[in-house]
């Protein structure tokens, strides 16, 4: 898959932190080995980077009870995704039943064609 440099550009944080999907990362790396704008580009976003862990400009603190907050919430938003994905399975379960004993009944009850 062939990308431009604009979009490897807009591509540099998420692939350089690590989190960008297999087939963006493989696109990524591939225009880098082509490309000696944007391999520079690369390379100075990730020695900023890197200063700045050695560095270390900033320091978040977080109170204990934020990270509880955020599994909470996260849990909260999985739970119901599983309560809708457990209510659309057992809706089609239903139907399909129902379509199956309609097909059935018909099968057997249905009018003799002669």
């Amino acid at each position: 898959m062939e990308i431009t440099c604009d979009i490897v550009m807009d591509l540099v944080d998420v692939y350089t932190n690590g989190i960008a999907s297999e087939d963006t990362a493989n696109a990524v790396r591939e225009h880098l080995k082509t490309c000696p704008d944007c391999r520079r580009h690369y390379d100075e976003y990730k020695k900023t980077l890197d200063n700045e862990k050695k560095n270390k400009y900033f320091v978040v603190e977080k109170s204990p009870d934020f990270c509880d907050d955020i599994i909470l919430e996260s849990v909260n938003k999985i739970s119901k995704r599983l309560k809708v994905r457990r209510t659309i399975r057992n809706v089609t379960s239903v139907v399909a039943v129902i379509v199956s004993l309609t097909v059935l009944l018909k099968g057997v009850f249905g009018e003799d064609k002669k």
